[in-house]
């Protein structure tokens, strides 16, 4: 009870696209130990806008959001503000100086240093208050498996990114190039999922039907052999993407 009473309220608004939902899963399973969430942004320790690029207007709705909140975060010397998400990849410093109370900005490669990251503000240790790099470390591999929040029908990230550079799409400027998890790590995510109550899962990315994951053999497996593999999961009734 002690630990419960302990953990700090993390506000988290997603906006726009599957992906963004699965991420802020993963956002608040990777703070799990240290905040629980609120649905009361007047409560929050932190306030977390996991951001869209995708959708119209999508800076521009940030910074309308951002403007609203400045006026809890300046109210509150212990309250964070943090921007995650494609417009934090896009915009990067421009967040901060269009909106200099934001504590920081993370990219979607990058969110799995977050715990690390706040620790160093509460600590006053200097820190990056952008990070939007796309580091050589996965950040899959840094999340491990642990699946808290899952509902009857979970999303599962399999792929992310894109190497095609389309004229009209901002996807390899924001995701990164195309990167396909391997089949294992999938399949050991929708085992957690499932046994923790997941009926379906929903396999999701920038580009799904480009997924190309690596066997322990070494060899590459296409999406088809990754939906033979999940389907053999007893308590999986549905597969789709």
């Amino acid at each position: 009870m002690t630990e419960i009473l302990s953990k700090k309220l993390i506000y988290i608004k997603t906006y726009g696209c599957q992906m963004n939902s699965y991420d802020s899963d993963r956002i608040m399973e990777s703070l799990s130990k240290t905040h629980s969430q609120t649905t009361n942004i007047d409560n929050a320790d932190l306030i977390l806008l996991n951001t869209c690029h995708i959708r119209e207007k999508a800076s521009e709705k940030l910074y309308s959001d951002l403007g609203r909140m400045a006026s809890i975060n300046n109210s509150s010397k212990s309250l964070k503000l943090v921007v995650a998400g494609c417009v934090a990849q896009a915009e990067g410093n421009e967040i901060i100086r269009r909106q200099p109370s934001v504590d920081m900005v993370i990219g979607p490669q990058m969110y799995h240093l977050l715990p690390r990251l706040l620790k160093k503000i509460d600590n006053k240790i200097p820190y990056n208050r952008v990070n939007i790099d796309f580091p050589d470390e996965n950040k899959f591999g840094k999340l491990k498996n642990i699946r808290i929040r899952v509902n009857p029908s979970s999303y599962l990230s399999i792929q992310e990114g894109c190497d095609k550079f389309c004229s009209f799409c901002v996807v390899p400027y924001t995701r990164g190039a195309e990167y396909s998890r391997p089949i294992v790590d999938v399949y050991k995510e929708a085992i957690e999922l499932t046994e923790k109550g997941t009926k379906e899962i929903i396999l999701i990315g920038q580009n799904v039907n480009a997924f190309h994951g690596e066997l322990p053999t070494g060899k590459i497996a296409s999406l088809a052999r990754l939906i033979r593999t999940l389907s053999k999961i007893n308590k999986l009734e549905r597969i789709s993407y």
